[in-house]
């Protein structure tokens, strides 16, 4: 469970986090377009000067913070897959000790087992508890594949859509230098810079709320992986069910074989 929250703090608070950074890097230029003093009342058609050095600083901070994302996730999936191979090793070295265990006790069975009616029940009880938790162990395998993959599925989800909603908000800003360079070019006026600033100013700004309003959904996928975690762990569950209903009906028929040397087994 630990594990799980982890893994969502990092999935839902960590790329956000990152990614709203690039939507405030453009209302903060578009404020610094509205209030420099190139820009008071009296110099107006500063804008037309000063938009190829202001758009490249706009463009500049997105492209440095998509970049920031970029690295984000490469340690992501850096840290997933350490924190995978390394539960991966634990559970391989936990069997081996069970496994280890286990033919031990049957040993010590073959050993007791002194009449044929005793030895083959021994050999159906080893074949069912060996039976039952390779069955056990599959059905563990498949539920955490099935998580992981689910988990990675929502990722590569969520990623795709921050992409594609960077490249929307990049798009948009890139539009609205071009528009307020179209417009400089027909009119760079004192008078015609007004209308310019203004109407650059809010592109950005519409340009940022949409952007921000699409990132909303991001903590979306902290609900999906919880389901995910709780959909795995009742696969458990029901695995554990069914191996102690085989293993006790096993036992019991091997005590009933061995009879009055029932105590004999452990």
């Amino acid at each position: 469970m630990k594990r799980v929250s982890k893994l969502i703090r990092a999935v839902g608070l960590i790329v956000p986090v990152v990614v709203m950074t690039v939507a405030f890097a453009v209302p903060m230029s578009a404020s610094a377009i509205a209030t420099t003093s190139n820009y008071t009342s009296t110099v107006q058609s500063a804008i037309c000067t000063n938009l190829s050095a202001d758009a490249t600083k706009i463009t500049s901070s997105i492209t440095s913070l998509d970049n920031k994302l970029t690295a984000v996730r490469q340690q992501q999936d850096q840290t997933t897959t350490a924190n995978r191979a390394k539960e991966d090793a634990a559970i391989a070295a936990n069997r081996q000790k069970w496994d280890s265990q286990r033919q031990d006790n049957f040993t010590k069975l073959e050993t007791n087992a002194t009449t044929d009616a005793q030895k083959a029940a021994v050999a159906t009880y080893e074949g069912t508890i060996t039976s039952a938790v390779s069955t056990r162990r599959s059905a563990y395998d498949d539920a955490r594949s099935a998580y992981r993959n689910g988990v990675d599925g929502d990722i590569a989800a969520q990623r795709s859509q921050i992409d594609s909603d960077v490249s929307t908000l990049t798009g948009s800003v890139n539009s609205a230098v071009s528009t307020a360079q179209t417009s400089c070019n027909a009119d760079s006026s004192v008078a015609g810079g007004s209308a310019i600033r203004t109407a650059f100013v809010a592109s950005l700004k519409a340009a940022r709320q949409t952007f921000q309003a699409a990132r909303k959904n991001d903590t979306n996928i902290a609900g999906q992986i919880k389901q995910l975690a709780q959909t795995r762990n009742s696969a458990f569950k029901t695995a554990d069910t069914a191996f102690t209903s085989a293993t006790t009906a096993a036992r019991t028929a091997l005590k009933t074989a061995f009879g009055a040397q029932a105590s004999s087994i452990q």
